[in-house]
């Protein structure tokens, strides 16, 4: 793997958790809040993220291995998975799902921000954050690392993973500014330029897990068969 695969693993792990996307989400969900509660908040769920995604990063290959699954057949699953994903991000807006109102009595913030947290926790940092594709996508690159003995580069995910979740507290926790700057309208933009490389990376995956297969299985076993019948 070289530098391209750093990049398509940033890009679509940035696309996925989407914190511009769910941007006016946590602010629904934090408008009533002082500004030091909002900082906490964004904080623990920045925090949630990264612990999950260095969970499924280090032992993605092992579920792998434990559910009998070959990592061809999960890069076609993730590719299907990231390209409908992809299609979702492109042509829906993430703003308008579901929002609930939290609220509570005047604590210190941190007091605050904890309780806070608990009712926002599931469903913002789970699944609106770390869902289905997030988790395809950081168990595939791990495994493919962990697969070619390349744990350089497995430590070097992890460093994105912890940028990404800095940079999605610093989205969260400036969030009221961030909007003003680039608008509803700039949010928009920007959630569907990735989502259309997030469909363009699962095709990727799915036409290299799709050679993969034809190469290891379908291949030798046509090979093995023409081999078996008589000669006419």
């Amino acid at each position: 793997m070289s530098f391209p695969s750093q990049a398509a693993f940033a890009t679509t792990l940035f696309a996925m958790l989407n914190p511009l996307g769910m941007l006016p989400v946590f602010i629904s969900y934090t408008e009533s809040e002082r500004r030091q509660v909002q900082r906490w908040a964004a904080l623990f769920i920045s925090l949630t993220v990264f612990a999950l995604l260095i969970l499924f990063l280090l032992t993605g290959s092992t579920l792998l291995r434990f559910f009998g699954i070959s990592l061809s057949s999960f890069r076609i699953a993730g590719g299907i998975l990231l390209l409908l994903l992809g299609i979702n991000l492109t042509i829906d807006n993430t703003a308008k799902q579901t929002r609930a109102i939290v609220k509570h009595e005047q604590e210190s913030s941190l007091r605050a921000a904890e309780s806070v947290y608990k009712k926002i926790v599931i469903p913002l940092a789970v699944p609106l954050l770390v869902g289905p594709g997030a988790i395809a996508n950081v168990i595939l690159h791990g495994t493919l690392a962990e697969t070619e003995q390349q744990y350089g580069l497995l430590a070097e995910f992890a460093l994105i993973i912890a940028l990404i979740s800095l940079l999605t507290f610093i989205i969260f926790q400036s969030g009221r500014w961030f909007q003003k700057v680039i608008g509803d309208v700039g949010l928009s933009i920007l959630t569907r330029i990735l989502g259309l490389l997030v469909a363009a990376i699962g095709i990727q995956f799915l036409v290299a897990g799709v050679a993969d297969v034809a190469a290891t299985v379908v291949t030798p076993a046509v090979l093995q068969q023409l081999q078996r019948s008589p000669m006419p």
